[in-house]
């Protein structure tokens, strides 16, 4: 994965899941671009790869130190917790815009920069949310 973003400067994937609803839903394309760790900032939706070989796309909540190195704090916008801190070797990239329905929606764009800082700022927002989709899930079901 980092050796294709690398090679093209982006990459794009399906998502799956439903950590990021409703700012991103399944089914959308997710783009994302190469970037430097210093040029990452509060909000920003970042992938990378899990010490198990997941990618997972969340948004960078802060930065924390653990064993005298910076790590990067971050949380899916439905979860309730953080993820475990990562390291800046899992770090692949960062998005730059969403394809729904054949509409792109830039992460730069004002509605979606207030949409991650309500996030970050309100975390009852994430539980309304999870409780949301846990019903929605089980009506389904």
């Amino acid at each position: 994965m980092t050796h294709a973003i690398n090679k093209r400067g982006w990459i794009e994937l399906p998502a799956r899941g439903t950590s990021m609803y409703p700012f991103i839903k399944k089914g959308d394309i997710c783009r994302f671009v190469s970037t430097q760790a210093a040029n990452l900032k509060k909000g920003d939706v970042i992938l990378f790869h899990t010490p198990h070989g997941n990618l997972v796309a969340h948004r960078f909540c802060r930065l924390v130190t653990r064993n005298e190195q910076l790590h990067y704090l971050c949380k899916g916008d439905t979860n309730l917790a953080h993820d475990e801190a990562i390291a800046q070797e899992q770090l692949i990239g960062k998005m730059t815009w969403i394809r729904r329905n054949g509409r792109i929606i830039h992460v730069s764009s004002l509605p979606s920069y207030v949409w991650g800082q309500i996030v970050l700022a309100f975390p009852m927002i994430s539980q309304l949310l999870r409780g949301y989709l846990n019903r929605r899930e089980s009506t389904q079901a």
